[in-house]
Parts: structure tokens; sequence; C-alpha cells
């Protein structure tokens, strides 16, 4: 059931707003994004997009560069108009609602850059991307774009993405709320005394005491593949190797797969699921479990207490026009006794490991990391000196604009 907060979207959808919703970790974002996907909006088309692969596989959606054509976004508008496919450009024409999920991650430039295109496609130029609905959805206190201003900063957003929907409500740490008011400290930046020694309750200066079945979560991928292949040395079995197949149909369009190249497996190995081809076995890409069997072809694991067959599966990449323009065929599997916390922004985890000994290279990652879970005694923080994290949580600051756009709105 929907919240009030979450109904108030749905209105919106209905009157043609173009609005942003916003919110902390856990208030049912991506929930939102299902359900006007699924509405009854028959008398329009909607497009589903995400600044990342990653994101925009977690909502049955398609990357904005991909959909718009822009590759990586960098060339001029003219350029971009002679040189669209005719199936984007006809997609452009036909689209009623763009929904854009992780905006955060898209910079004012780009945002500007999809508008005039929009406008020069559709010959509209006296409304948001050509008199496309947009509806965006994201937190500017997690990931920024990697280059450039916040969107926010786009005078085109500041003049026409005017309705902004912030969700207060929590259903990640639902049953945690002194939990959830201390992950709000650290993603405002402002971490009281009290909510330090509260985090120092789950602070452990080594990771061998933990269980080993627990994900780990470090800040950088060298950290990852260091962890995940001291790990795998450690189980006495033989591995093998498991190589996927590709197809590319179109060399202009790179495909990012959630299908690893390569997975090596052995017996013991703790694995995650990276596609939702076994949702009715009540699993789908997250699901974390356990190697007990490796096959030619498959590999059986315990995931939530029961035995699954994963084998092979093909995996396509489509472009706006829902064109496939690549294809992977390869087990849906990949190591998982860790992963970066950028990779898990937007799971939810039931438990997890946080490594703070090296340094995050963004403060928002800290709340990212730990936000992952639902309650306070799922978290366990690896720090040399748990003193230490005193000084760490005090050097925690946001950015001076995103300080100010929330102003407005909280």
């Amino acid at each position: 059931m929907l919240s009030l907060q979450q109904q108030k979207a749905l209105q919106w959808l209905d009157e043609g707003k173009n609005f942003f919703i916003t919110g902390g970790a856990g208030c049912g974002k991506s929930y939102i994004v299902n359900q006007i996907a699924q509405s009854e909006q028959i008398y329009k088309t909607i497009h589903i997009t995400a600044s990342t692969g990653k994101a925009a596989y977690l909502i049955n959606g398609v990357t904005i560069h991909a959909f718009a054509g822009i590759e990586t976004g960098v060339k001029s508008v003219d350029y971009y108009k002679r040189h669209m496919h005719p199936d984007i450009k006809k997609t452009w024409l036909e689209t009623d609602v763009l929904i854009i999920d992780e905006i955060s991650m898209i910079n004012a430039s780009t945002f500007d850059l999809l508008h005039s295109i929009a406008c020069e496609i559709r010959q509209c130029y006296d409304e948001l991307f050509g008199g496309v609905q947009v509806i965006a959805w994201g937190d500017f206190f997690q990931l920024p774009p990697v280059t450039g201003q916040f969107v926010f900063k786009s005078q085109i957003w500041q003049h026409y993405m005017t309705e902004v929907l912030v969700l207060t409500q929590c259903f990640r740490q639902k049953d945690d709320e002194q939990f959830f008011g201390a992950l709000n400290e650290i993603r405002f930046g402002q971490v009281s005394d009290k909510t330090i020694d509260y985090f120092m309750t789950r602070c452990f200066e080594k990771d061998e005491n933990l269980n080993s079945k627990y994900t780990r979560l470090f800040f950088r991928n060298i950290e990852v593949d260091v962890y995940n292949n001291q790990k795998m040395e450690t189980i006495k079995q033989e591995g093998y190797w498991f190589y996927a197949k590709d197809v590319t149909k179109n060399q202009n369009i790179p495909c990012t797969f959630q299908i690893p190249a390569a997975v090596y497996l052995k017996i013991g190995a703790i694995v995650m699921l990276v596609r939702n081809n076994y949702v009715e076995e009540g699993l789908c890409n997250g699901t974390i479990g356990t190697v007990i069997l490796i096959e030619n072809n498959a590999v059986w694991v315990m995931m939530n207490k029961t035995e699954v067959k994963i084998e092979c599966v093909k995996e396509e990449i489509l472009d706006c026009s829902h064109a496939v323009v690549g294809s992977r065929f390869g087990l849906p599997l990949k190591l998982a006794f860790s992963f970066t916390v950028h990779k898990a922004q937007g799971s939810t985890m039931n438990k997890a490991v946080v490594q703070f000994n090296s340094k995050a290279f963004i403060n928002s990652l800290y709340y990212v990391s730990l936000s992952r879970v639902c309650n306070i005694n799922d978290i366990f923080i690896i720090i040399n000196n748990k003193f230490d994290l005193r000084t760490l949580f005090k050097s925690i600051t946001v950015d001076s604009d995103v300080l100010e756009f929330y102003k407005k709105y909280l």
C-alpha cells in the first residue's frame, strides 16, 4: 500500500507535472518508480531510465544515455541531432513521460544537453524536454556526479523542476527509529557525540571473528578484488571457470552486462545472483548464497535455505526502441564475499561488514555503507582503533550547495 507521500507522486503524474522525488536511503523511491510504471496511464508512453547501468537494471529500465542516444554526452547538440539513430529519434517523439532514477549522478550540463536535444527533435522550445513530462528520483546527499555541477544548478532545472516531493517515512529501518535517526545525522553531516557512541558499539578491530558469510563492503574495487581472492584461496576445493559468450550487434552502443564475462567458483564460495530469472523460487537480483555443488554447465547454490540450480542464461541489452544491440550467455553469478559501497547503493542487505580502515573518497559513502541494513545490530564496522571513529564522523561534511537546496524543502 502506498503512503500518502507516495500517493502524491501518482497525483502529480496524472496532472502532468514535472517533479523530483527525494529522500534518504530506504524511503521507498524505487517502489514508487515501479508503481508509476505499472499505473493505468494507458494514454501515456512511459520510459524508465537511470544514470547508471546498475540503477537502470534494478528498475527494469535503460541508461539515460542509451535512451537519448548521446553516448558519453560530451558532443554538441547539433552533432547528436545529425547522427541520431532514427529509432531513438522516433522514441523521443513518442515519449510522454520520462523517468530518470539516481539523478544525483547526472550533472547540470548533461541535463541541459538532454533538454536541448529533446526540444530540437520535438520542435518545442518553451517546455521542459520539448513537452516530455520529466520525473526525477534521487538523493543529493548520496553519490554526486563524477564531474561537473549538481543537476539542480542547471537553469533549466531551476525553471521547470519546481515541484519537489521529499519522502520522510522510512521503510528499510522502520523498526529501528534510533538507527534511522543516527543515519540521518550522518547524511546531513551533523553527527552528535551520542550517535558516535551509538555506532562505536558496532566497531570491531578485527574481521576474523565475524561470520565469513556476511557481505563485506569496501570503498575501492582493488580492496574488493583482494578480499575475494583471499577468501577463495582459503577454500581447499578444486576451482572451475565459467566463461560467457557475447554477441554484439551494434558496435556504437556499449553493452554493460550484469552477467560476468568469466567467474571462477569453488564449492563453499559466497556468490550473488545477478539476474531475476529465479523469481518463482523467491530469488531475485542481489540474493546471496553459498555454492554447494558444481556441474558442467550449472552450479547448485544454497539460497534462502533452499538448494537452487543456477544455469547459464541469456542477457540482452536493448536500446530505447527495445531492439537488441547485444547479448551475453553465461552464468548469472558473481563472487560476493565483498563488493564496493558504490555497487551497494539502492540495495538492502541482511548483514554488512563495512571496512573503515581506508578512507572513503566521497564523504557520502559513509552514509551509503551504513544505511544498507534494517537494524543497527546488522552492521559491523571494522576499524583499527574504535576511538578513531569519533574523528572520522566529526570530519564528515556535506556539500554546501546540497544543504542550501534541501533547506527549501525540509
